[in-house]
């Protein structure tokens, strides 16, 4: 749904749409088959893959990776870091093992657009805008901005009271 919320986006030429899951792929398609987005001004492209597979083409993008883990995220990466340009733009939302992806980001190319801490449905996002831009800065292993909102202060709460009743249980 991400992706097709730029339908109304003047400078898109495609919307391609990605996902392992046949379930969701099919989804996708009753969405889109029964909405006002198939009018022609762009192309909808939807792929029964993971994307560990996927082979870019040379045009800018701006990719989203969310609703997975750290680890999927990074395998997919990895295997996108080579195919992207200086104009390419990367948004990820990690799940899980978000310590593991800053870590993996710092050891990679990607350099830090913006970062943000959402708060949705009882959960905490981090929200990391890339690019593989060297003259931004590096990705903080903790973050930097997320704490600065009251959204990212309250999550700061959150990860403070998370971490004490762990090491509690571990005494």
């Amino acid at each position: 749904l991400l992706g097709l919320s730029f339908s109304n986006e003047d400078e898109v030429e495609a919307i391609h749409l990605v996902d392992p899951s046949q379930k969701v792929i099919d989804v996708l398609r009753d969405i889109i088959k029964d909405s006002y987005i198939t009018n022609g001004k762009f192309k909808i492209n939807i792929h029964h893959r993971s994307g560990q597979e996927l082979k870019l083409s040379g045009k800018a993008k701006t990719i989203y990776i969310a609703g997975m883990g750290g680890k999927e995220i990074i395998e997919i990466l990895a295997h996108l870091e080579s195919q992207l340009s200086e104009r390419d733009r990367i948004v990820i939302s990690p799940h899980r093992k978000i310590l593991e992806v800053r870590q993996f980001l710092r050891s990679s190319s990607f350099r830090l657009i913006e970062e943000e801490v959402l708060f949705d449905d009882g959960q905490y996002y981090q929200i990391l805008s890339l690019a593989l831009d060297e003259k931004l800065p590096e990705v903080s292993p903790y973050g930097t901005a997320i704490w600065k909102s009251s959204v990212g202060e309250a999550y700061r709460n959150h990860v403070i009271r998370h971490f004490s009743s762990h090491k509690d249980e571990a005494s």
